[in-house]
């Protein structure tokens, strides 16, 4: 069992955190991975002095207090919080070329740090060590997002259906189709993949279902059991 923590000590060292992660970037955070992976990006850039002021995921893994507070997570937490954090802008990465070959890295995403990496990418940065790239991670499919934002929790077998969605139907469709089920408070997949399908078939702008019930849309989209868990 942990000892109790008693406070803080009235000398201590301190992590800077930009004030405006707490109001533009953490009310967006969807998972708990990229709170983490952010806060010890931060610390462990906190305890450099030298170039190149990148952290991995592997330093991150290293580190025992880091570990730690990953251990109730799933075992890709770590990068897949980082990928979170890029996409959500907090974070910018860099490939490194280290001993045993290359590494994403990650830095908060200041201004300094900006124009570092810019000057990088043009091949102006002359900094001693490992050589840097700086790397523009894929975004994953804005209908990952819908989902999350929407409904909840992205399964990999959830993946899979929305990407097929992708290739069948327009993105505003799709876009279209999240928006109806929130304003109606229906947080089911199927409840979306039916209306696409009505749509595929009758046309976006049918009239008919326009005048529908929620009811009789529900009974539609969904059949019985529509409300049962997914």
């Amino acid at each position: 069992m942990s000892e109790a923590f008693h406070g803080f000590p009235a000398l201590t060292k301190a992590t800077p955190i930009p004030h405006a992660f707490f109001t533009r970037v953490l009310p967006r955070m969807r998972s708990t991975a990229a709170l983490l992976a952010f806060l010890w990006v931060a610390r462990l850039l906190a305890e450099r002095r030298a170039h190149p002021p990148l952290v991995t995921a592997e330093e991150i893994r290293a580190n025992e207090s880091a570990r730690a507070s990953f251990e109730q997570l799933a075992a890709h937490s770590i990068e897949d919080g980082l990928r979170e954090c890029v996409e959500l802008g907090a974070l910018l990465a860099a490939e490194v070329e280290q001993e045993h070959g290359v590494a994403v890295a990650y830095t908060i995403n200041t201004e300094a740090n900006r124009r570092w990496l810019a000057r990088g990418r043009a091949g102006e940065t002359r900094l001693p060590g490992p050589r840097i790239r700086p790397l523009d991670l894929p975004t994953r499919p804005d209908v990952f997002r819908l989902y999350e934002e929407n409904i909840g929790l992205l399964t990999p077998l959830v993946a899979e259906r929305l990407l097929e969605a992708t290739g069948r139907y327009p993105p505003e469709w799709i876009e279209a189709a999240f928006r109806e089920a929130a304003e109606r408070n229906v947080r089911n997949w199927r409840y979306v993949e039916r209306i696409l399908e009505r749509w595929a078939e009758e046309g976006p702008g049918d009239e008919g279902a326009e005048r529908d019930s929620f009811e009789a849309r529900r009974r539609r989209y969904l059949g019985a059991g529509w409300d049962r868990p997914r």
